[in-house]
């Protein structure tokens, strides 16, 4: 006796046909899951846009030349709220130097302070002090390191195209970026003028002022 059939397929083959219908509605399930997993971990992770570069400020009744700054900002881009805690520096690939960033606290917001979603927070350090400039200061005490010839300038190249600005909060969550273009520039000039670079540092966190 054949099997019934229905549209030419016979029960054996329609219930083949069916099985996929399961399989369908896993990979479905699946699916789901691992989307909403994603989600819920992008909403507890928090996350945030940062820049840190050359500017100028100019404010009315001024004359130039006018005060120059490197500015370090923070915008909370995510829906978590956090707290920073330091600015700083990180240099190196395998054996990593920090440095914590001082700046103008007249012209900055505090450390620490917290970041609600679209909040932003600026930190304003001057180029130029009383007593030196920071870039050369910069440059001497955290880009170079005491070796001699070649070794000086292939270290101090590592160093340029690994250094990075850090934005650390209270969690231990950082927020790291590279420094734009128009304040690297101005690094490597003066790791290129650098003649006698000062005694080695280790990976301890240093103040750059």
């Amino acid at each position: 006796m054949s099997e019934p059939s229905f549209l030419g397929l016979s029960k054996t083959q329609w219930d083949f046909i069916n099985s996929f219908a399961n399989w369908a509605a896993a990979i479905g399930s699946f699916a789901a899951a691992a989307v909403a997993l994603h989600l819920a971990n992008r909403i507890a992770r928090p996350t945030a846009k940062v820049t840190v570069g050359h500017r100028i400020v100019m404010g009315t009744g001024q004359e130039p030349p006018y005060p120059e700054f490197i500015s370090f900002r923070i915008v909370n881009s995510g829906d978590r709220n956090f707290r920073v805690t330091h600015i700083g520096w990180r240099t190196g690939i395998f054996r990593k130097r920090h440095a914590l960033q001082m700046y103008e606290p007249s012209m900055s917001s505090p450390l620490p302070t917290e970041l609600s979603h679209a909040q932003e927070a600026n930190w304003l350090v001057p180029m130029s002090y009383s007593d030196r400039k920071w870039v050369e200061h910069f440059a001497q005490n955290f880009i170079m390191q005491e070796k001699g010839g070649l070794i000086t300038i292939a270290q101090a190249h590592v160093a340029l195209e690994s250094l990075r600005a850090v934005f650390t909060t209270s969690l231990g969550s950082e927020f790291v970026t590279k420094p734009e273009d128009n304040l690297l520039q101005r690094l490597r000039a003066a790791c290129r003028s650098t003649k006698t670079p000062p005694e080695c540092h280790t990976g301890e966190d240093q103040k750059i002022g």
